[in-house]
């Protein structure tokens, strides 16, 4: 059975209702497909971009955030052992590698099976989780990624909880 014939017997399309979100914050989106959307939001560190997509095989929808982060090649192992230690401690979503790229991202999965439809709160819960952990690991792969730290410390960085802003 192919996506395009299962995704239309559906009763819902979340990623019609995550467009109408998108729509009220006056993002920038493209809609890939009918069950694709990519969208590109203003981040503290760089532009963030969010990827949408539904895979009604699974009834679940797929998220990934990244933004425009390059990791030096000297590097590239010790922000790996920082993503894995930082994916210990997270409740949800995780961080791995964009094949292509090469760069992080931020990735989490939400099964939907038996529901009626994905709602605005989950879908603002959902990126807002995602841009508090991006906002959250980017100062430690910078400073991993000039050999500032260690990776203990560089964690310790990532996961501290901050009040108010400088």
């Amino acid at each position: 059975m192919n996506s395009d014939s299962t995704n239309q017997l559906l009763p819902f399309n979340p990623i019609d209702s995550i467009e109408e979100w998108v729509l009220d914050y006056d993002w920038d989106f493209e809609r890939e497909s009918d069950f694709e959307l990519l969208a590109v939001i203003e981040g503290n560190w760089s532009p963030l971009h969010l990827h949408f997509q539904w895979q009604s095989e699974l009834q679940a929808m797929f998220f990934a955030c990244h933004g425009d982060v390059e990791i030096p090649q000297t590097a590239f192992s010790r922000i790996c052992e920082l993503l894995v230690s930082v994916n210990s401690q997270l409740w949800l979503g995780h961080f791995d590698f964009i094949p292509e790229t090469g760069a992080p991202a931020y990735r989490h999965t939400i099964p939907l099976r038996g529901q009626d439809g994905f709602s605005e709160d989950q879908t603002e819960d959902l990126v807002a989780t995602a841009i508090a952990e991006w906002d959250r690991l980017i100062p430690a792969i910078q400073l991993i990624a000039i050999g500032g730290d260690s990776e203990l410390n560089a964690v310790d960085l990532a996961l501290m909880d901050t009040a108010g802003e400088a």
